[in-house]
């Protein structure tokens, strides 16, 4: 008896003991023995024979009584037509090995290998901020850019609104499991399985919580060639509350991509973050030029 390999991957994601960096390792070993994990056995002690590096790892974590709950939750995805992206799936990214080794995705997941570029900004955009957004996000999709933003209100609905009513794609980057996406009414009108990609690094089943939303930021970021800030408040507020559009541009800046700020001046009430950004290596964005100056880092 075999498993294909969207299940084995599922199963091991569903493991406990086993996280990001342990699947990570398995994925290295698997391709550096060019190993299929349909091939696998399923025996511990076949696998141990054959495979003791692998079987060391799996050693008392799989544990039987699990293995009709992780069927029945694999089946569930497979009838609300949700996909695992594993390593070495064709539309898995490479890069993203360390960062997300497993995906769930519903829609159009050949958006995952697009040129994209994120847009990120505040949930309480000021009106200018959303024209820039809308402009800038139309502007790139008529370039053939793939648009990536969080699933907020704010400058993240406006991007993908931006985006789709221009005619171009979207991929929506969630801070909680698939399961729990519910669509916005503002979308109703486009067609998600064609336009939209919707993608969750977090088991399908999981809720919100502030740490999954500030671990998602750095999978947001990773899934694009450039990130566009359009309105940010300082990294602390006077309350002690972080900002995560800026805590996303840093996540960007840490992974060396190129961090566009719409300068301060151009904004009503100049955001502190978009300057303090700026100021940490973020390039100052006029968006009337904003899409030709992103174009030249794609």
């Amino acid at each position: 008896m075999r498993i294909n390999t969207d299940y084995f991957w599922f199963r091991l994601f569903k493991t406990r003991g086993i996280g990001p960096k342990l699947l990570a390792s398995i994925a290295k070993m698997l391709e550096a023995e060019n190993l299929n994990p349909e091939t696998l056995p399923l025996d511990h002690n076949d696998l141990s024979a054959q495979f003791p590096e692998l079987a060391k790892i799996l050693k008392g974590k799989i544990r039987e009584e699990d293995r009709e709950k992780v069927s029945a939750a694999y089946k569930q995805l497979k009838d609300q037509e949700i996909d695992i992206i594993y390593p070495g799936h064709p539309d898995f990214p490479p890069h993203l090995l360390e960062i997300a080794p497993i995906l769930f995705v519903k829609g159009n997941q050949k958006r995952l290998m697009s040129d994209s570029v994120t847009i990120v900004g505040a949930r309480d955009v000021s009106d200018k901020g959303v024209r820039i957004t809308r402009n800038l996000s139309g502007e790139l999709v008529g370039k053939g850019i793939n648009i990536v933003s969080g699933y907020a209100e704010g400058v993240d609905l406006e991007a993908h609104l931006g985006a789709l009513e221009a005619g171009g794609t979207t991929t929506i980057v969630l801070s909680d499991g698939i399961k729990q996406l519910r669509q916005k009414s503002a979308f109703k009108q486009f067609n998600w399985d064609r336009d939209v990609l919707v993608v969750s690094q977090f088991d399908p089943d999981t809720e919100w919580s502030a740490w999954d939303a500030l671990e998602r930021n750095q999978l947001v970021c990773a899934l694009s060639k450039a990130v566009v800030v359009i309105e940010s408040g300082p990294e602390r507020d006077m309350q002690g509350k972080m900002s995560g559009t800026f805590i996303t541009a840093k996540a960007a800046l840490d992974l060396n991509l190129p961090v566009f700020v719409v300068n301060p001046s151009c904004l009503d009430n100049a955001p502190k973050g978009n300057a303090d950004l700026i100021a940490l290596g973020g390039h100052s964005l006029d968006p009337v030029n904003g899409t030709a100056e992103i174009a030249k880092y794609l």
